[in-house]
């Protein structure tokens, strides 16, 4: 199947459990999100030098089985721990922000650092430039979107500093 055929067939997908992205990337995060009926999906090469002439990562928003509402693809990421929960001393939150336009899509994810699949829950969130997604402020975010616990996949190895 060429490429684009593949792109469009994953994209048709209904939207189910597990994450479409297509070989070589991979999950990175990917969850639906109850209120919208939609389901997000952060994928991402494991090693981009392999892959010459690919992007690092592309993101896709699907509302039902619709296909993608939104879809891109970027080579630019970014990291944030702005939101770590300071009340909570065995959780970690940490921030994967996908750049496209002005705009930063980013998955927001907290764990608990004592459990070994110890995602206990997960947002998505869309700042309007790289400095509100990287700054110190927190709050700043245009839209936050929360995922269904139970639906969250993550690849937590390429999540973590």
């Amino acid at each position: 199947m060429k490429p684009f055929a593949a792109l469009a067939f994953a994209l048709l997908l209904p939207v189910c459990a597990e994450a479409n992205c297509i070989p070589p990337w991979r999950t990175q995060f990917a969850c639906n999100i109850p209120e919208r009926d939609a389901r997000v999906e952060f994928c991402r090469l494991p090693e981009p030098g392999d892959h010459p002439g690919k992007k690092e990562a592309y993101y896709t928003y699907a509302v039902g089985a619709a296909a993608a509402e939104l879809y891109f693809e970027t080579d630019s990421t970014w990291f944030s721990t702005k939101d770590t929960e300071i009340d909570h001393p065995t959780d970690l939150t940490m921030a994967v922000g996908y750049a496209h336009g002005k705009y930063v899509y980013a998955f927001v994810v907290t764990e608990d650092k004592r459990e070994a699949d110890g995602i206990r829950q997960g947002e998505v969130r869309v700042y309007g430039s790289t400095d509100a997604f990287t700054n110190d402020t927190r709050g700043n975010e245009m839209t936050r979107l929360a995922c269904d616990p139970a639906s969250i996949l993550a690849d937590r190895a390429s999540i973590r500093p």
